[in-house]
């Protein structure tokens, strides 16, 4: 299924790109870390996804996703990180004009990939040579109108406790979403 109204079309190791255009908005250095990145890398304790939107723009309810993919894909629905610590981290992302969110695993999800780590890393396998790739997608909604403006959004990934790295940065929603699909893709909030 197309999510149009996500703020991340990040995809890393193999996969291929369906926009130039997005691609444009993935720093290179972003690329080269992803490229190499294994499953043991990618802690689910520190996991998370932060998104910078316009103010009258906000993720959805169960709509910011990340899908870990080796041999066979894993979805999963991540939950708010509102605490001022979680948001601190990201202090020095935010733009005038911006909100900025974050989001972890549940507990349930974190024991998920846990799970997942340690049967990767079973009997005669390397769990740090487990290559994966990543994605992460924020499916949004509106407070008010669009307008005509543009809609610029950038999506964060944190993989351990190194920090924050850009996925996606200043990717207007009006480039990748036809204007005639834009509301809809972008529902009003409940």
């Amino acid at each position: 299924m197309f999510r149009s109204s996500m703020l991340l079309i990040v995809l890393v190791l193999l996969s291929g790109c369906g926009s130039l255009h997005v691609m444009s908005h993935v720093p290179l250095s972003t690329m080269s870390r992803l490229s190499s990145l294994k499953l043991a890398d990618i802690n689910p304790l520190h996991l998370r996804v932060a998104a910078r939107m316009p103010e009258h723009i906000e993720p959805r309810k169960d709509g910011v996703k990340v899908t870990i993919a080796m041999a066979t894909k894993q979805e999963f629905i991540l939950e708010p990180a509102f605490e001022q610590h979680e948001l601190s981290a990201l202090s020095r992302y935010h733009r005038p004009g911006t909100r900025l969110w974050s989001f972890r695993l549940s507990a349930a999800d974190r024991e998920r990939l846990q799970q997942t780590r340690a049967a990767a890393g079973g009997p005669g396998k390397n769990t740090g040579q487990n290559q994966v790739s990543i994605a992460a997608s924020v499916d949004a909604c509106r407070r008010g109108m669009l307008g005509a403006k543009p809609l610029p959004t950038s999506t964060f990934l944190r993989t351990d406790a190194t920090g924050f790295f850009v996925l996606a940065d200043e990717l207007d929603l009006r480039s990748i979403v036809p204007e005639r699909d834009l509301a809809a893709n972008v529902p009003a909030c409940d």
